[in-house]
């Protein structure tokens, strides 16, 4: 394995170990909560870079790793070398869109991160255009197309607009985030 692969793997593992830690540190320490992405408040700023690492619970917390698990390899796979800086990028963009534009409350959970996985593989083979980058991107609209569902405000205790904005920013990331080759 090269090392930018291995890099690139590296990154997806560390995000997943890192969500795990921030729940089991949230059941000692239940104040971490206040962490999550508060919209429109500047203290609640610090969530676009604390809450991919604060869940609800142990169904949230196995959704969302489950989930950086798939797209986070088929991501390595296609975007190693540059997979920090982009999983960078969508984190910002994501917290940023949710920060101005959500609903008042505590945004928590990495499924915004997840969703601009989910999106950044979609729309690669679109704007790469290479046949690797296509392939991967018809194989996750025909395997988990039905996942875009999630963008769509179905339930008051999910942050739709975290899912949406990640989907947004996966899209930015797709079109201006892997250097040319």
């Amino acid at each position: 394995m090269s090392p930018s692969r291995r890099a690139s793997y590296s990154i997806v593992i560390k995000l997943i170990v890192l969500m795990w830690l921030g729940f089991i540190l949230s059941l000692v320490y239940p104040n971490l909560a206040q962490f999550g992405l508060y919209p429109r408040e500047m203290w609640g700023l610090i969530g676009i870079f604390t809450s991919p690492f604060i869940h609800g619970g142990w169904n949230h917390l196995i959704a969302n790793t489950t989930g950086m698990i798939i797209f986070g390899i088929i991501f390595s796979w296609v975007a190693r070398g540059a997979t920090g800086s982009i999983v960078l990028y969508m984190m910002v963009v994501q917290g940023l869109l949710t920060w101005i534009f959500a609903r008042e409350g505590n945004h928590v959970g990495a499924s915004g991160l997840v969703f601009g996985l989910f999106s950044y593989l979609i729309f690669i083979g679109f704007f790469e255009r290479k046949f690797k980058h296509i392939l991967v991107s018809m194989a996750v609209m025909i395997l988990w197309g039905g996942t875009i569902v999630g963008v769509l405000p179905l339930s008051p205790f999910i942050s739709w607009e975290a899912h949406l904005f990640g989907f947004v920013a996966g899209f930015f990331a797709a079109k201006y985030g892997l250097p040319k080759t």
